[in-house]
């Protein structure tokens, strides 16, 4: 029986708040991953071009592996080709880190479309992290399950996070290194700091 439920965590906030170490704890027991780890900074298999990584990834939907995709070149086009491998692959958790250096807020590329809008079919756990929410695409906003918000820096985005999780600009506001709210997609809010 497959899971058809949709598993989609959108992650924000500035650098150094804590988000992407949250992701790490998050994903560590993770048997398929597949990473966009544009800051090569993730475990893994690190693949640097296309070919090798359909070759790591084809195959059989069970098979285990850890692979962080670190691309070439940072574009919305080479992003959308790593979407499109995930989303074949299936069965897997799909990390895309710096969203807004390859999305914008008018339309997500259409592999990471594909991705978020149909991934539960596919058996995806997608996480979407960014330091400017405002900046990145509303596809993934709009589908969200879970919101992590950590420490941002620039107003505006602090307003619209607040604004798209539903709770005040203060619960935001005073969110220091570490720190997090976190609202789920039927309204229930969690707060919490990050320990190692």
């Amino acid at each position: 029986m497959s899971n058809k439920q949709a598993n989609i965590i959108v992650v924000c906030g500035g650098s150094g708040s804590g988000k992407s170490a949250w992701v790490k704890k998050q994903i560590a027991r993770a048997r398929r991953l597949l990473v966009w780890d544009v800051n090569d900074e993730y475990a893994g298999l690190r693949i640097t071009n296309r070919r090798d990584l359909i070759s790591a990834v084809k195959g059989n939907k069970t098979k285990s592996f850890k692979i962080r995709y670190v691309p070439s070149v940072v574009t919305a086009e080479e992003f959308s080709f790593f979407c499109d491998v995930a989303f074949i692959a299936g069965n897997l958790v799909v990390v895309a880190e710096e969203t807004a250096d390859v999305t914008s807020p008018s339309k997500a590329p259409p592999g990471w479309g594909k991705v978020v809008r149909r991934g539960r079919h596919q058996r995806l756990t997608v996480y979407g992290i960014t330091q400017r929410p405002a900046e990145s695409d509303k596809t993934i906003i709009g589908n969200a399950t879970l919101i992590h918000c950590c420490m941002l820096k620039r107003a505006e985005d602090r307003k619209y996070m607040a604004r798209e999780m539903g709770i005040s600009i203060d619960e935001v506001d005073r969110l220091k290194p570490l720190e997090w709210v976190e609202v789920t997609d039927r309204g229930q809010k969690k707060t919490g700091k990050l320990r190692f």
